[in-house]
């Protein structure tokens, strides 16, 4: 994790509320309430990071995410830890860290299913049911209004309206172009893995509407 980006899931909870309780205070002055319970090392770095933004915030105007999001942050981390800790205990079925898993039309969890979280946790669920992530870039970017060449006031090119879309219950990959599919096996992301890169050669390789098939290639792979 770099400087730039703050994901509440490589701290400890001991760690995340202490966190939540000292964030935007010096360093030197927050470290001193320190509990014996979190390590120094992890988070010293984050503490000197954000004080840093707020203090280019005051004096020099930049812009960055800010301590109400960075602590929105950890606390939905710890009600999310929380919420799943409790359903594994109580329900037979419940994965420990749901967000490792995908979830078939009966509601059963499969572990590295297509669009779970991959190595480690990296998301949680909204109230629709979409996948949220709990990092959150400090700064960059993200945080700044760019126009790309073609967008600006009346310009007329446009990317495509939308991605490839992964059809879940017949375990293929649709082009939205023209229609082209690539199949993948259930509950195997080396299968779906290799139909997402002969995907890619299609749109690469598409010999009807180049043009905005090479810009669906570049939206998805580039």
């Amino acid at each position: 994790m770099t400087s730039e980006v703050f994901d509440p899931v490589f701290y400890s909870i001991n760690e995340n509320k202490f966190l939540y309780e000292v964030l935007g205070e010096p360093p030197v002055v927050a470290l001193r309430k320190m509990p014996s319970n979190v390590n120094v090392r992890a988070i010293e770095p984050i503490l000197r990071r954000v004080y840093e933004l707020e203090q280019l915030k005051e004096h020099e105007g930049i812009k960055w995410a800010g301590i109400e999001a960075v602590k929105a942050k950890i606390a939905t981390y710890l009600q999310e830890n929380e919420k799943w800790k409790q359903d594994h205990k109580r329900f037979r079925k419940a994965p420990r860290y749901p967000s490792m898993f995908s979830f078939d039309t009966k509601g059963r969890p499969h572990r590295g299913g297509v669009g779970s979280d991959s190595d480690r946790v990296r998301t949680y669920f909204d109230a629709q049911g979409n996948r949220v992530p709990f990092e959150i870039p400090l700064s960059g970017i993200e945080y700044e209004e760019w126009t790309a060449p073609g967008q600006a006031s009346g310009g007329t090119e446009s990317s495509p309206k939308s991605a490839l879309r992964v059809d879940g219950e017949n375990n293929r990959i649709e082009c939205t172009i023209c229609g082209h599919t690539e199949s993948f096996k259930t509950e195997s992301r080396s299968s779906y893995n290799a139909a997402r890169a002969r995907m890619s050669k299609h749109l690469r390789k598409a010999t009807v509407k180049v043009d905005e098939h090479r810009e669906l290639h570049t939206e998805e792979f580039a």
